[in-house]
């Protein structure tokens, strides 16, 4: 039978009220299983189709450190290594794992595909399955709160294929992406408000074991929850306090006791993690999980109905033009994460105002509101809702874009009682078998189903449309320079190899070029937060990596840089310094060029390479010639010509740096060549 939401104010805010489940629901979770990994795979067939472990969507930036640190957890589960904590970037000091976005939860159920199909399948597996994962938890929570199965797989569609999922994914970023276990908190907080029907021991210690699992998957993605969940129990207080006062009396005990178990167990379990991140060995201050102006990276409200990302000085359009040289996404711009369309909101609007008898709607409508709000820029006026907490301590760090990812739960959870509203109104579900009901019936039914069904297809539309264009995503070939396959990946323990480009924030191919390599060996510098230039402030990192970049001014290479840069290499114990001189290198992956690496190092080391598996090589010895100053007109001579790919071309850069350094000019006859 039909249940009327506003039949009783408390049955209005609760799930349980609205039974009915199908007589047969693991047969519908696989069922829902199964699509939504059809479409997953359609998203990612290009990955599938052509290689699961030769393609990514790009072997460089964020998505390959995530890759690295899938290959990390692996290694360190199989060596014993302490998980949080590693030199092998950043050598010697190395840097806390946990300050970055390690997805460490993930990566330590990846372990067994990581050790058998290595870092890249396993990337492209825990892609694949965000989705499907995601969805499925919205799916289980909203058979909790609706009669018809359907309408929880539309919301379970909408919330695991949402472009707040797809587009993270596309740029590597699976700890923002991986948000399976935001549902599930949200049916344990409903267990204890609303439901009261389990234990409060159980629901708690429940709670409690997500939340830590979400920790070591983005603690960043942690705290924008338990905001939200801050605001979605404190409408509900307020409702209850204004409308039902004995209710609120009655249910409080019980969510007392699940609270503080909850707390008192996250507390237990997340104390040594949360020390360890905030100042622990190799802990950070400042920035972590951007390198922005705090506030900086919010929304604007286009980014809710406008295809096109803006977040404060950066654009979707930019960050594609930016991946052929500097690495990311290769395929068309990507729309906002926080994208909804004008379609969903219009349904919802509708949805809030025709069903407004049930609170459920106003509650996660109150709850979307609020953290689009939140989400919005601060800017250097610190005007936005944010900037209530952008001055405290780790909520500094939050980019608050990502409440998105709490807006598109709410929307999720609306669009599965929307369209179930639509399927049953108006009337209730019939009591009699579909056989017995007569052709009237039978045409009020499917009449309301179609309704339905429409009602969820355009909430779920504009998102459709505004992914189609990338639809399914565009991979690149991982191209792992000839050097790093055969001689790398047979080097002695304890190696410490610098590659150019230089690993730094920006960039990060050789972080892949390592992990792909089994991380047989350590490197000085790294990505992420500890490889941004202000914690890495000595000279030699410096000239490092203006030698790297292709943008901004080169190095002068005067005596002074080049000593800074043979005295950083001393203090990180380099061993081997590789420049890859591969013909189909991306371009993210040449920084400056082969040329202007062989001619660079030739400069620090004052001594020519020597070739090695398509590779220039130097070995630093504390006896090594003094380094060779160059103008920059010379050098700029010597490594302005035909870019090398022989090894005969290579060490005619490196003669010809080498003469210039000794007589003040290039030799002419290197500009051909």
């Amino acid at each position: 039978m039909g249940v009327d939401p506003g039949a009783c104010r408390s049955c209005s805010m609760t799930v349980g009220t609205i039974a009915a489940r199908p007589a047969r629901p693991h047969q519908a979770t696989a069922a829902a299983a199964a699509l939504y990994l059809v479409a997953s795979c359609t998203v990612w067939w290009h990955a599938w189709s052509s290689g699961p472990g030769t393609t990514m969507t790009c072997a460089c930036t964020d998505a390959g450190r995530t890759m690295w640190y899938l290959a990390w957890s692996a290694s360190a589960i199989l060596h014993g290594h302490d998980l949080w904590y590693s030199t092998l970037l950043f050598h010697p000091r190395g840097f806390n794992v946990l300050t970055d976005t390690s997805i460490l939860a993930l990566g330590a159920v990846m372990t067994p595909v990581t050790w058998v199909f290595g870092p890249v399948v396993s990337m492209n597996t825990i892609s694949t399955l965000t989705p499907v994962l995601s969805g499925l938890s919205m799916f289980w929570l909203l058979r909790r709160w609706v009669r018809w199965t359907p309408a929880a797989f539309l919301g379970g569609l909408f919330f695991g294929f949402s472009p707040f999922v797809v587009v993270q994914l596309a740029y590597g970023w699976v700890n923002l992406a991986f948000v399976a276990l935001l549902p599930a908190m949200v049916g344990c907080i409903d267990e204890i408000l609303v439901r009261q029907r389990v234990r409060p021991a159980k629901v708690g210690i429940v709670l409690a074991a997500l939340a830590t699992a979400q920790f070591f998957v983005s603690s960043e993605m942690l705290l924008i929850a338990a905001v939200t969940g801050v605001v979605a129990a404190v409408a509900l207080a307020a409702y209850w306090a204004v409308r039902d006062l004995p209710t609120m009396r009655r249910q409080l005990p019980y969510a007392w006791r699940a609270g503080a178990i909850a707390m008192a167990t996250s507390g237990a379990l997340l104390a040594l993690p949360a020390w360890y991140f905030l100042a622990g060995p190799g802990h950070l201050h400042g920035a972590l999980w951007s390198t922005s102006i705090p506030g900086d990276l919010g929304n604007v409200w286009g980014n809710f109905w406008s295809h096109t990302g803006h977040w404060g000085p950066v654009t979707s359009a930019q960050l594609a033009r930016a991946a052929p040289t500097l690495g990311g996404y290769a395929g068309a711009p990507l729309p906002s994460p926080s994208f909804l369309g004008v379609g969903l909101i219009v349904i919802v609007g509708i949805g809030i105002t025709w069903w407004r008898s049930d609170r459920r709607l106003w509650l996660f409508g109150t709850v979307a509101l609020v953290a689009a709000v939140l989400s919005l820029r601060v800017g250097a006026r610190r005007t936005g809702a944010w900037s209530l907490f952008v001055h405290l301590p780790v909520f500094d760090n939050v980019v608050q874009s990502r409440f998105a990812g709490a807006v598109d739960l709410c929307a999720a959870v609306m669009i599965g009682m929307i369209v179930d509203h639509c399927r049953w109104w108006p009337g209730s579900r019939p009591a009699t078998p579909w056989g017995a009901v007569d052709r009237r019936g039978r045409f009020r039914a499917a009449s309301a189903a179609t309704r339905a069904l429409l009602a969820g297809t355009l909430s779920i539309a504009a998102g459709v449309g505004a992914l189609a264009p990338n639809i399914p995503l565009t991979m690149q070939a991982i191209v792992e320079p000839r050097w790093f396959a055969t001689v790398g990946r047979h080097l002695p323990p304890h190696h410490v190899v610098m590659a150019y480009p230089y690993a730094t924030a920006d960039s990060q191919s050789s972080l892949v070029w390592q992990a792909l390599d089994g991380l047989r060996f350590s490197m000085p510098g790294g990505g992420g937060p500890s490889g941004t230039a202000a914690r890495n402030p000595s000279k030699g990192d410096a000239v490092l990596r203006a030698a790297s970049l292709p943008f901004g001014p080169a190095p002068a290479l005067s005596a002074g840089d080049l000593v800074a840069v043979r005295r950083a290499m001393a203090a990180w114990r380099v061993d081997i310094v590789v420049v890859p001189g591969d013909r189909h290198l991306h371009r993210f992956d040449r920084g400056r060029g082969p040329s202007f690496g062989v001619g660079f190092f030739t400069a620090v080391f004052g001594q020519p390479p020597r070739p090695q598996a398509g590779a220039w090589v130097w070995d630093p010895r504390p006896d090594a010639a003094p380094p060779s100053p160059v103008t920059s007109g010379a050098f700029g001579a010597c490594t302005g010509g035909a870019p090398v790919q022989r090894p005969a071309a290579g060490l005619a850069v490196a003669r010809c740096v080498l003469a210039a350094s000794a007589t003040g000019s290039a030799p002419d006859s290197r500009r051909g060549g």
